[in-house]
């Protein structure tokens, strides 16, 4: 219980922040998914300046990019924002797609059509709602397979640049571009979010 009213507090706090809008300022640690597939992960945590100095985060940070980049010959992970505010540490990364979100982050994430996760093994094999919250079956949800998805494994907030159609039934809607994936138990089991 404590724990849902501690993820109530966090979603409360993120709509606080970014309202209805798609712009991204993130108030807690989230996703935001680009409608070109990109990925920007917002790490939002309390920063306590005797532990670290924010130039020296800052340099560990830019090494370890540079160490990943340097293995492709090229950027696929930018730094978009490293700062504290009233002790709060907010740290943004911009990933090219989700494959390299995947292999940096080690958070399995898939993000294509509907048709490319069909070819990937997903069965989308669970209810679904729409966006008015309206349960509806899998077919249904993925009948125009064309649609885009975002297939997670982690629990968490992610936000969208296009609005969402619908989701997994362990999926909160939060905003017309904002969801919470609820904690996943079964290791078969994935968050679908289709937009």
């Amino acid at each position: 219980m404590k724990k849902w009213m501690m993820t109530v507090c966090a979603i409360g706090s993120a709509l606080w922040m970014t309202g209805c809008s798609a712009s991204f300022e993130p108030s807690i640690t989230s996703l935001y998914i680009g409608k070109d597939g990109k990925i920007t992960q917002a790490i939002v945590e309390s920063f306590e300046k005797e532990h670290y100095s924010l130039s020296e985060l800052e340099s560990m940070v830019k090494k370890e990019l540079s160490t990943y980049n340097n293995r492709y010959g090229e950027e696929k992970i930018v730094l978009n924002r490293l700062e504290e505010e009233d002790q709060t540490l907010y740290l943004l990364l911009d990933y090219e797609d989700a494959e390299v979100y995947r292999s940096h982050s080690g958070e399995y994430c898939f993000i294509g059509t509907v048709d490319e996760a069909l070819d990937e093994g997903h069965s989308f094999n669970m209810d679904f709602k729409d966006a008015d919250y309206e349960e509806i079956s899998a077919a249904a949800a993925t009948e125009n397979k064309k649609n885009h998805v975002v297939v997670l494994k982690e629990e968490g907030v992610v936000q969208l640049e296009k609005p969402v159609k619908y989701v997994s039934n362990n999926v909160e809607i939060i905003s017309d571009h904002m969801v919470q994936v609820m904690p996943i138990e079964d290791s078969a089991e994935y968050a679908y979010i289709i937009f």
